[in-house]
């Protein structure tokens, strides 16, 4: 390939790489049939891109125009992790949902969830994705496994006394 790919050409550009299909023509490496197809193509070409593919196949050039070597593109970079207390908030104020109706078990989950939310809403690491959404979910849900643990302990309490409001 020459020079940058999206770079336009000249007339002179494309009479040196025409220059060269004959040259490859006279070493007996094109059909007059080929040179006459690329000819017309070297000619209909715009850009450096375009008028590479004419000559992909042929040795390197001497002399005007040397092969730049294009480096194949880099993938983009790898996701930064996400820190781990805002993912271990996200799974136990899920947990504490359920575990709300296990008295002993749900108010741990519930409170170990908003504390962990609380301590992942501080700025990650350096190179670390910063994870607030699911510190922040990890809370309401925390909170929510709470105030249900609450009303669960309190309902139970006044069912089993009998008491009407």
């Amino acid at each position: 390939m020459y020079r940058e790919p999206h770079m336009r050409v000249s007339d002179a550009d494309r009479e040196a790489i025409v220059a060269r299909l004959n040259q490859a023509t006279a070493e007996g490496r094109l059909s007059i049939e080929e040179f006459s197809e690329r000819a017309r193509q070297a000619y209909a070409c715009r850009t450096w891109g375009e008028l590479s593919e004419v000559v992909w196949d042929l040795p390197a050039p001497v002399g005007r125009y040397p092969v730049v070597p294009v480096a194949p593109p880099r993938p983009p970079p790898p996701a930064p992790p996400v820190g781990g207390l805002p993912l271990v908030s996200l799974i136990l104020g899920i947990l504490s949902l359920p575990a709300t109706m296990c008295v002993p078990v749900g108010p741990v989950f519930s409170i170990t969830a908003i504390i962990t939310g609380v301590l992942g809403l501080r700025p990650p690491p350096r190179g670390a994705a910063y994870g607030r959404g699911m510190a922040v979910t990890g809370i309401a849900l925390g909170i929510l496994g709470l105030i249900a643990q609450i009303a669960f302990v309190f309902f139970f309490a006044v069912s089993s006394t009998g008491d009407d409001f």
